[in-house]
């Protein structure tokens, strides 16, 4: 198994496909470690590594950062006044 240092571009923390979706425009492809079906947002950050929840926080060191892009907040917000601010 990869190691989260070992992959290539901005790691991209996604939700697994079988998770309920908000958007019909959401790109799918495979965790860059365990390989599970993954979803991300058309505008993640490339060149990327898409990593799913469960292995980013199996696999991330103490000190690792992750952050939400402008456009995702955006997106949360469109949402509905519920979605808390990040």
């Amino acid at each position: 198994m990869r190691r989260m240092d070992e992959l290539p571009g901005q790691v991209v923390v996604c939700a697994t496909a079988e998770l309920p979706s908000f958007f019909t425009d959401s790109l799918t492809g495979a965790c860059a470690l365990c390989g599970a079906a993954v979803r991300c947002r058309p505008h993640a950050p490339t060149p990327r590594s898409l990593v799913c929840l469960l292995c980013f926080m199996v696999h991330a060191e103490p000190g690792d950062e992750c952050y939400v892009t402008t456009d995702t907040i955006a997106e949360l917000a469109a949402l509905g006044p519920d979605v808390p601010k990040c």
